[in-house]
């Protein structure tokens, strides 16, 4: 990895740098897509919100429009597998976001690995999701989520309106809660 001295010596081609983000936390509070049409980092963490509110909220249309239109983006959760095309994820976040399961999470612990088309956002997550405990019973359940590893890649694509998400991968450490996890998720 090279520093940011290095980097004015590269030339033409694209540095990556790694930077550890000390302190902020993408609590997805807001839309901010407008502000996905920045270049540089700035524009990438606008990205990187609105992916996060469109999670939150429940919001299909929003969480789409955050990806690439693309057939080579891909998702991968711990309950879905990996999922692979702008199509087919639109589906997934119809189907995931109105779901009866409720998830809220932020993303911490945050380092960002940025060139200037794309930008690598790697931390922990952690939040909560409430739902029921079986299909059979409808007793509310609410469970907190923790060590969630998340990785969020973005591109900077001018024609579809700046930083639009091509890849996104989600694991759970602990493998007991990931069981209950995916238990609530598909109502067993």
């Amino acid at each position: 990895m090279q520093t940011n001295a290095n980097a004015a010596n590269a030339g033409d081609r694209a540095v990556a740098v790694a930077t550890a983000l000390d302190g902020v936390i993408v609590r997805g509070e807001q839309n901010l897509l407008a502000e996905t049409a920045t270049p540089g980092i700035a524009g990438a963490r606008a990205a990187l919100e609105t992916f996060y509110y469109a999670f939150n909220t429940r919001s299909p249309d929003l969480y789409q429009r955050i990806w690439a239109d693309d057939p080579l983006v891909q998702v991968y959760s711990p309950v879905g597998g990996i999922v692979r095309s702008s199509a087919t994820i639109a589906a997934l976040s119809v189907r995931m976001l109105s779901g009866p399961v409720r998830i809220q999470t932020v993303l911490e612990d945050i380092v960002a690995y940025v060139t200037p088309e794309l930008v690598v956002f790697t931390g922990r997550e952690h939040g909560t999701y409430t739902g029921t405990s079986t299909a059979d019973s409808k007793q509310p359940v609410m469970a907190a989520l923790a060590e969630v590893r998340s990785i969020c890649v973005f591109s900077f694509i001018a024609a579809q309106g700046g930083w639009r998400q091509v890849y996104h991968h989600v694991s759970l450490d602990d493998a007991d809660q990931l069981a209950r996890f995916q238990r609530a998720v598909r109502g067993a």
